[in-house]
């Protein structure tokens, strides 16, 4: 067994403020509780995703903390055997809900309604061509985003209710 490497905290708390932030804000300018950014007219995309990326911001500053003060281990990000089941269940919460929303977003963008616009060096076809492609590259994505993330809920749940696990508290 190796042993526990802690994770330094001085300088996550700061990168888990940051990103609870950013989330905050993006969480309240798609609520409208805090202005757009620009013209609201020019916004193209639904409110829904501004709000999803921001809980997903806001959902990794909620972890790095976690990992900070659970003193998780740096290498595998796992959390010391004595840490209570509460931490933990919110350790794969908030993970799952990263996992969830990072899919959603990109479903939207292979499934949504209206026009997507892709460019790269390596798409030189016209702009419809490149919208299939896109479409299509972020259609296989998205399948695998959402079966990754259904295996995070399975492992997870499996980790803190499975009295088999000898890893959890």
């Amino acid at each position: 067994m190796t042993d526990q490497l802690p994770i330094a905290p001085k300088s996550n708390y700061f990168y888990a403020a940051l990103a609870a932030g950013i989330g905050l804000f993006c969480i309240g300018a798609g609520t409208r509780i805090l202005p757009l950014p620009g013209d609201p007219k020019d916004l193209n995309e639904p409110l829904w995703l501004i709000i999803c990326i921001g809980l997903a911001f806001f959902c990794a500053g909620v972890a790095i903390f976690i990992q900070t003060i659970g003193h998780a281990n740096a290498a595998t990000g796992d959390l010391p055997f004595d840490t209570p089941r509460w931490l933990r269940a919110l350790q794969y919460v908030t993970g799952l809900m990263i996992a969830v929303c990072l899919a959603a977003v990109s479903t939207w963008v292979a499934f949504g309604p209206g026009e997507r616009h892709f460019t790269g060096t390596f798409i030189v076809a016209d702009p419809a061509t490149n919208a299939v492609v896109g479409r299509t590259i972020f259609g296989v994505g998205t399948v695998i985003m959402w079966l990754c993330a259904a295996g995070l809920a399975a492992a997870g749940f499996r980790k803190l209710f499975d009295d088999r696990d000898q890893t959890i508290g």
